[in-house]
């Protein structure tokens, strides 16, 4: 498996930067987990759009899904041109309505819902499935080959029963876009330091921190998550992860 990140902010880009989106690529299968403001133009230096089997939304918050609606732009004018193209299988949570109604778009998406009991297998990759803790319905999303197992958050406060999805994971990349200060009690993001415990607690092989608004101090994300789990790093920009 190979991961790459194409955008690692939220809930807005920062200069030169872009949001939330990652591409799993295993044995010629290209599957895109969400895709944000700038994920887009990303997707496109490693490669073309015709190449993409399918993505993957863990929510349909617009730091996630913003760029679908340029796509959809894409694959029709691919289409109108004779280019090559195809219609994207697109998988998301069906909440809220009006949100997943908008990706209805026949000829461009074959939508269809996320259910907690959905699995996918992809030329030997297998994606399952777990719901997260966040205002929008968001599902996290474990993928894999039987010998390595990586687990994408998406968003997601803590919660009790998120150290079982992400028990012994060779990877996990955890939302840790709350700072310690700005924690209310009601929050919908974990703190760098929450990730760290969870992922001490789960007995996860690496963490890699992601979802970073554009003022973050990452040096500070890392230190604080390294407290609780030691060796923790953060994503950058169109970075490989491969395992």
């Amino acid at each position: 498996m190979k991961l790459t990140v194409l955008g690692n902010n939220g809930p807005f880009p920062a200069a030169g930067g872009a949001c939330s989106g990652y591409l799993m690529q295993h044995e010629g299968r290209n599957i895109l987990f969400d895709c944000g403001s700038g994920v887009l133009s990303n997707l496109q230096k490693i490669i073309n759009l015709h190449e993409l089997d399918a993505i993957i939304l863990t929510h349909l918050h617009s730091d996630h899904t913003s760029d679908m609606m340029v796509l959809k732009y894409a694959i029709q004018t691919l289409a109108a041109r004779g280019l090559p193209n195809k219609i994207l299988d697109v998988y998301a949570p069906d909440e809220p309505a009006e949100e997943f109604a908008r990706l209805d778009v026949c000829n461009a998406f074959n939508l269809k819902p996320i259910t907690k009991d959905l699995e996918l297998v992809f030329s030997g990759l297998k994606l399952s499935f777990h719901i997260m803790n966040h205002p929008f319905k968001c599902f996290g999303i474990a993928a894999s080959t039987g010998s390595k197992r990586i687990v994408y958050s998406g968003d997601t406060a803590k919660a009790d029963d998120l150290a079982l999805f992400f028990k012994n994971a060779d990877a996990l990349f955890l939302d840790s876009g709350l700072l310690e200060k700005d924690k209310t009690g009601h929050d919908v993001h974990m703190t760098s330091a929450e990730c760290g415990k969870l992922a001490a607690e789960a007995g996860a092989k690496s963490l890699i921190l992601t979802h970073f608004a554009p003022d973050f101090d990452i040096d500070d994300q890392i230190r604080n998550a390294s407290a609780f789990f030691p060796g923790a790093k953060a994503t950058s920009l169109m970075k490989e992860y491969e395992f």
